[in-house]
């Protein structure tokens, strides 16, 4: 299970554009015949530009009023535009214009942090509720703390019962294993114990089969488990505060650039020299309001979540 290749882009607009693009998965095309051309009409020089491709690459563009009754004067469908470069705008009419065999879904989504106490389990738990509406997942707590079951109303069986079938373990083992969370999320993985490599590996395998979404409620960068699970997850979260040690922890770990930064309880736009992707806000009132029945956030840390899910939804597609 490795990282799929990304569809290549041609994109002509600006940095918005391009950041848009980066978030969704895309990766620009510097030579050779992209799969999908992305132009800015409110650009009339990204417009010349994109004019010199073949007519018969697919389109998506972003446009005000005044540009999209121009493009639609010459053809273009309302299905490929946009009315702004945000990537939630943009995305679906990306997975409609690629052609199927160029669309790599996302299957499986990784959460870490530069420390703990960052908020990474009540993030995992309720990116699992979220998606659970729209289609099947498997929500896995690879740091045997037993705390995501906890979020999500289950008591999933311990890690030390799985052991033995590290190195076969099917789908049919994880449907019966699978302890049945809050919105018909299978979660896998209890307390005490925190599980090999192999086995979180083996089980993710066997997740990817079993439902459409696996999310893995992972340790910390600098854990052998999360190390050695990056490279074969489809998409990492990585959530940090602001504050000096998190920072040095993360300009230390070897992060990638499609990593999704998560600023959290923070209104930092950058960490260790890095671009945040998203700002989780501080809000102790919707997270406190959780705690008694351990349901759904809501207010701003809720709208955040929603976001998140809204995006690894567009991925998984």
């Amino acid at each position: 299970m490795t990282r799929s290749a990304r569809p290549k882009v041609a994109i002509f607009g600006g940095a918005d554009l391009r950041a848009a693009a980066s978030v969704l998965g895309l990766e620009g095309a510097d030579d050779g015949r992209p799969d999908l051309v992305l132009v800015d009409l409110r650009d009339a020089s990204a417009c010349a530009a994109a004019g010199a491709l073949p007519c018969d690459i697919p389109r998506v563009v972003v446009a005000d009023e005044p540009q999209r009754s121009l493009a639609a004067a010459v053809g273009l469908s309302a299905a490929s535009i946009a009315r702004s470069t945000e990537p939630a705008a943009i995305g679906p009419l990306v997975v409609a214009a690629l052609p199927r065999t160029s669309r790599p879904a996302t299957r499986t989504v990784l959460v870490t942090s530069s420390r703990g106490g960052t908020g990474r389990t009540l993030l995992v738990a309720n990116l699992a509720r979220r998606l659970a509406s729209r289609m099947t997942v498997t929500a896995i707590d690879a740091t045997g703390s037993g705390a995501l079951g906890w979020w999500l109303s289950c008591a999933p069986r311990s890690w030390s019962e799985l052991e033995g079938l590290a190195e076969e373990l099917t789908a049919d083992h994880l449907a019966v294993v699978a302890a049945e969370g809050s919105d018909v999320t299978r979660v896998i993985g209890g307390a005490p114990t925190a599980p090999t490599v192999t086995l979180v590996a083996s089980t993710m395998r066997a997740a990817v089969s079993l439902t459409d979404v696996v999310l893995v409620d992972a340790p910390v960068l600098a854990d052998e488990r999360s190390r050695a699970l990056l490279p074969i997850v489809d998409r990492v979260l990585v959530l940090s505060y602001d504050d000096p040690l998190s920072i040095a922890t993360l300009a230390a770990a070897e992060t990638a650039e499609d990593f999704w930064l998560l600023a959290s309880q923070s209104r930092a736009t950058r960490l260790a020299e890095r671009d945040v992707f998203r700002r989780l806000p501080r809000d102790e009132h919707a997270v406190a309001s959780v705690f008694a029945e351990r349901g759904v956030v809501r207010g701003a840390l809720g709208r955040a979540y929603d976001e998140l899910a809204d995006l690894i939804a567009l991925d998984a597609s």
